[in-house]
């Protein structure tokens, strides 16, 4: 889609990381779509997808924080653990998952307590 050249530039201007800068793409896209493509319209865009994008990892980081959790991984695909939990799929069948997709080992019971503690809040 981007040449990794340009998305380490992005990378560097942000100080969002590769995947966040995908997203911002993506955002920044539509934006255009919808707003065209002036001076004005694109710098109001991209200030106010940026302003967005670290909001969502301030709320993330937060709830992240209220859990207690320490395992980096569980961290890392906390929001895709969720999500495949919304599905209806077990902790043994999201352990799975990670490994398959991400070769994450996460044992079923870690899953099953991070799921635990964010439904109690």
């Amino acid at each position: 889609m981007f040449p990794y050249s340009k998305l380490a530039e992005l990378q560097q201007i942000t100080g969002l990381p590769r995947e966040e800068n995908l997203v911002f793409l993506k955002r920044l896209s539509g934006w255009i779509q919808k707003n065209g493509h002036t001076k004005t319209s694109l710098i109001k865009g991209i200030t106010t997808i940026l302003k967005q994008i670290k909001n969502e990892k301030k709320e993330k980081k937060k709830k992240l924080e209220l859990t207690g959790i320490k395992n980096k991984v569980l961290i890392k695909y906390s929001d895709e653990i969720i999500s495949y939990h919304h599905q209806g799929l077990g902790a043994r069948r999201i352990s799975n998952l990670m490994y398959e997709l991400h070769k994450a080992k996460i044992s079923h019971s870690s899953i099953y307590r991070f799921l635990k503690k964010v439904e109690n809040g």
